[in-house]
């Protein structure tokens, strides 16, 4: 039932004129919708130094801004601070039969056959095909950073999968994903569907 689920999701998306990138975001929240605050990313010992570090923490930003939450430069004095983390977790590979309409073969005179069977084929020859999904994935934390609080307000993760392992093309999609309907209900998951841009 997976495989055929997969090969009809193939089929959809292949025939969509809008393409889109669709994550699953699960968020926690400690805090009134309408509260925004003043932040600062602040980066873990081995992030440091990391360009792309400092290009996924830009792009947040700019998704809290646009919230209306006021960025201060690290070492001002922010209310809250915020930590993010991403990474591709295993490889899930989906794999089907389906019928193939050339084949290229020993017949029964010897020689090679070729044939454009199809479904209604008595002896069809049966392909094996087979995608990888990478799943990608954004986490951030935002932490009351006021003296003597440490208390945390917020916990969102998006994940999307693509057949390309690689996760900066899709980081811009799991920022908005993950800030869409910001800060969201307690505990939910929801689908957000992201138009590619072009």
């Amino acid at each position: 039932m997976r495989r055929l689920a997969a090969l009809a999701l193939i089929l959809l998306l292949a025939s969509c004129t809008n393409p889109i990138v669709q994550a699953d975001v699960t968020r926690f929240n400690d805090m009134p919708v309408a509260q925004t605050h003043s932040f600062t990313i602040v980066p873990d010992a081995g992030q440091v130094a990391s360009l792309e570090f400092q290009g996924y923490a830009t792009q947040i930003a700019t998704a809290l801004t646009a919230q209306g939450w006021r960025p201060i430069p690290p070492g001002g004095t922010a209310e809250t601070s915020v930590a993010l983390h991403w990474g591709v977790g295993p490889p899930d590979t989906v794999s089907w039969q389906s019928p193939s309409s050339v084949y290229s073969g020993f017949g029964w005179g010897g020689g090679p056959r070729y044939y454009g069977g199809g479904l209604y084929d008595p002896f069809p020859y049966w392909e094996s095909r087979s995608i990888t999904y990478y799943p990608k994935w954004l986490a951030v934390q935002i932490t009351d950073a006021r003296s003597g609080i440490r208390k945390v307000l917020f916990e969102g993760r998006a994940v999307a999968e693509g057949t390309r392992r690689e996760i900066a093309p899709v980081m811009p999609y799991l920022v908005q994903a993950l800030f869409t309907g910001f800060p969201g209900a307690n505990g939910a998951t929801v689908r957000v569907n992201v138009p590619i841009r072009e």
